[in-house]
C-alpha cells in the first residue's frame, strides 16, 4: 500500500513536471497539445507496464529506481543544455526530446511492473496523471503572471525532475 501511494505521488509530480514543461513557452495550441502530450506520456507508461510485466518482472526494484534517478538527472542536463527556457522546452523541430520523455515514462512503467502492482490500477492513475499535467500547466501560467519580471521560475520543470530523482532515493 505504501509503495502504491509513493508511486502515485511520483507519477503526480512527473505529471506536474510535464505540465510545466509544456507551459513554459507555448508554441502550440495548448488544449490540443496538452491532450496529445498527456496521451503520449501515459501511453508510453502503459507500454512500459506491459513490457515490464511480460519481460522484466525479474528486474529488481532497486535497479529500476537507480536507472530512473540517472535518467531524471540526464533529462535535466539535456533540457538545460539544449533549450533556453524563454524559448520553451518543446521546439518545433526535432524528436530527441520526445524520445527522451517517452523513454522516461517507459522506465516508470517498468518500475510499476517490477513493484508488482496490478495493471488495473492504471485506470485509477490515468485521471490523476491528467489532472497533474493540467495542474502543472495552470501552475506555470499563474507563475508567469505573478512573476513577470523574473525568469527564475522558468526552471521549475527542471527543479521538479531533480526532485523526482531525489524522491526515488526513498
Amino acid at each position: 500500500m505504501i509503495s502504491f501511494l509513493l508511486f502515485v505521488l511520483f507519477l503526480t509530480v512527473a505529471g506536474l513536471a510535464i505540465g510545466t514543461l509544456i507551459a513554459v513557452k507555448v508554441w502550440y495550441s495548448l488544449p490540443i497539445f496538452l491532450f496529445i502530450i498527456a496521451a503520449f506520456c501515459f501511453g508510453t507508461f502503459w507500454i512500459g507496464v506491459l513490457f515490464g510485466a511480460a519481460f522484466f518482472s525479474w528486474l529488481p526494484v532497486f535497479i529500476t529506481k537507480f536507472i530512473i534517478i540517472l535518467f531524471c538527472i540526464g533529462l535535466v542536463i539535456y533540457f538545460f543544455r539544449q533549450f533556453h527556457p524563454s524559448y520553451g522546452y518543446f521546439p518545433y523541430r526535432g524528436w530527441i526530446h520526445w524520445a527522451l520523455i517517452a523513454l522516461f515514462f517507459f522506465l516508470i512503467g517498468l518500475e510499476f511492473a517490477s513493484i508488482g502492482l496490478s495493471a488495473w490500477l492504471l485506470l485509477l492513475l490515468l485521471p490523476i496523471f491528467l489532472g497533474a499535467v493540467f495542474g502543472g500547466t495552470i501552475l506555470m501560467g499563474k507563475l508567469k503572471v505573478l512573476y513577470r519580471g523574473s525568469s527564475v521560475f522558468l526552471y521549475l520543470p527542471l527543479a521538479l525532475f531533480v526532485f523526482l530523482a531525489i524522491f526515488k532515493l526513498l
